[in-house]
Order: C-alpha cells, then structure tokens, then sequence
C-alpha cells in the first residue's frame, strides 16, 4: 500500500484547510467599503509589470466557458480511480487524498485573493467606467482559482497513477502539463487573469497536491 493514513494527520490537515477558509471569510468581510478602479481604461504608470502587460484586457467568454472544463475536469480526475479493480479497495483513502487537496487548494486561492485584491484585467479595457464600484469578483485576479484547481487536481491523479503503478502512468504528467497549461491560458485569453496570476496558480495547484502525497507516503 503506497499510503498509510494517521487520523491525528488527518485531523490536523482538515483543521488547516477549513481554517484557511474561514479566515479567507473573514478578511474578505472585514472591509465592507467600496472600492473603485483608479484607472480610466488604460495601462497608467508601473502598475503592470512589463510581462503581464502580454496578457488581454478584453473579456472572451468563449475562452472562460472552455476554461471551466479544466475547473471541473482537473479535480473530477482522480474519481476515475473508482472505476479501476486495482484501486478501487483504496478508494476510501483515495478520496481522502483528494478532499484534503481540494480544500487546501480552494481555501488558500481564496485567501490570497482576498489579501491581495488585484483587479481583473477587464477593468484596463476601454470600456470600463472608471466610476462603477469593483465587485468582489472584480477584484479576485491574483492568483487563478481555475488554474490552481485544474493543476491540483490534474497532478493528484498522476501522483496516484504512478503510485499505484496503472498502465497509464507514464501519461499521466503530460495530462497534467496540458489541463494546467490549458486552463491557465483560457483564463489569460479569457481576459479575468494575468499571466502571473495563472502561473501562480498552476505553482499553487501543483504544490498542494504534491505536499499531500508526500505527507501519506509509507513511512512518511
């Protein structure tokens, strides 16, 4: 068996995510004034670095409708492993695995972005009214929640193909590598996240998943 659970490890990783999320709610609630873009449609001053400046700043709802099927996609992949008689006795811990990296990932997406509140590249774009008052959602660029939930997902269930020694294994990186590069580009073109808010996410996503099968190895 490659993993060995350890309830009071369990217990402290669940305490840590639902931790994170509930500070992540309260960050977000503690500052209930408005907040309105100081820009007029346009790149102004050094606000932008000079490598998110490739990014777009016209919303694409086709690339954000695609991008989704990484959202949902990348997490679902790890489920496949009910469906296989080799893993399917492990399935319990399996789905163990994969909560905790979910929460983890959601939880810290979501504090980040309330801390860092960066606004959405759409708001640079011509159109926007300088005057209307920025949504939560309008400011929750930085980092991709798309990008880091597709990656976690995605590279969990190429940590579990090789750990369980599937005839697929030595696929499952390049999955990874394309549903996290995928996902992080739709969201760019999708015109809702900067290159470094993709690329953080992707590095986030990728490194929840790999801290957890770490932490379950036998004899971890």
């Amino acid at each position: 068996m490659p993993f060995q659970p350890h309830p009071p490890r369990e217990f402290a990783i669940l305490c840590t995510g639902f931790g994170l999320l509930a500070l992540a709610l309260w960050i977000d609630r503690r500052n209930p004034e408005p907040v309105y873009s100081p820009y007029s449609g346009e790149y102004q001053g050094d606000e932008i670095n000079p490598f998110d400046r490739l990014g777009y700043t016209v919303r694409d709802e086709r690339a954000g409708n695609l991008a989704d099927a990484g959202l949902y996609g990348g997490p679902a992949l790890p489920l496949l492993l009910s469906f296989d008689r080799r893993t399917r006795p492990h399935y319990p811990l399996i789905l163990l695995l994969w909560f905790q990296t979910l929460l983890l990932t959601f939880s810290l997406t979501s504090l980040i972005k309330n801390v860092a509140n960066r606004p959405r590249p759409y708001i640079y774009n011509a159109d926007w009214h300088p005057e209307r008052e920025l949504s939560r959602k309008d400011r929750a660029a930085f980092l991709s929640g798309h990008a880091a939930n597709a990656t976690a997902g995605a590279v969990l269930f190429a940590y579990l193909l090789e750990a369980y020694d599937r005839p697929l294994a030595k696929y499952g990186r390049w999955l990874a590598m394309a549903v996290a590069g995928t996902t992080a580009f739709l969201r760019v073109k999708a015109g809702k996240h900067w290159p470094t808010d993709a690329a953080a996410g992707v590095l986030l996503g990728g490194a929840v998943a790999g801290a957890v099968i770490r932490g379950h190895r036998t004899g971890a």
